[in-house]
């Protein structure tokens, strides 16, 4: 299994995804600093951007992971303004199966666009990467990022039980999933 992800994806007419670029650099730091507040209970890679350089930075190495196939990140425009992140990672080729990650930008919550981006993104890992399996992983607080899975019919399959620690505090995850078949 070799993976070759195209560069841009149309999710409808006002949604699509673009490879990481540069190009939304300067969009995407704004963004997390403007949003900052709203990320950081749940993202706390969100505080370690201080300057567009550390964004640059970052974007590179997305870009080199994107070419090596080890992610399959896109940067989500909403009728044309950058609007946030989705990714593919964790891919394991031997099991054919990679985790969604996801984040909007404040302003753009409440649209529907992660819950569509985040369709998009699992029918394309099933349909043209050939993917069996894709999870997707959220602390169990986190309300509105659980609630995309649950309603794109992923199987809650558990709970991890002080899984990740976010600001010096312990938090469960819930662990969705979905295998192409179910479909």
């Amino acid at each position: 299994m070799t993976i070759k992800a195209i560069s841009v994806i149309i999710v409808d007419n006002h949604i699509t995804l673009k490879r990481f670029s540069h190009d939304a650099d300067q969009a995407k730091y704004e963004a997390i600093i403007a949003s900052r507040e709203h990320l950081l209970p749940w993202l706390p890679w969100a505080r370690f951007y201080d300057s567009p350089k550390q964004m640059e930075e970052f974007t590179e190495s997305q870009i080199k992971a994107f070419d090596d196939g080890r992610i399959i990140g896109y940067d989500i425009f909403y009728d044309g303004s950058f609007a946030g992140s989705i990714d593919l990672h964790d891919i394991s080729e031997a099991n054919h199966s990679a985790e969604i990650g996801y984040w909007l930008n404040f302003d753009q919550t409440g649209k529907g666009i992660m819950t569509k981006v985040t369709s998009a993104i699992t029918s394309y890992a099933f349909n043209e990467l050939n993917f069996h399996r894709i999870t997707i992983l959220a602390a169990t607080k986190n309300t509105a990022s659980c609630a995309i899975p649950e309603r794109l019919g992923f199987d809650r399959e558990g709970t991890l039980r002080g899984a990740i620690i976010l600001d010096n505090i312990y938090y469960d995850e819930a662990v969705y999933a979905k295998i192409k078949t179910e479909r």
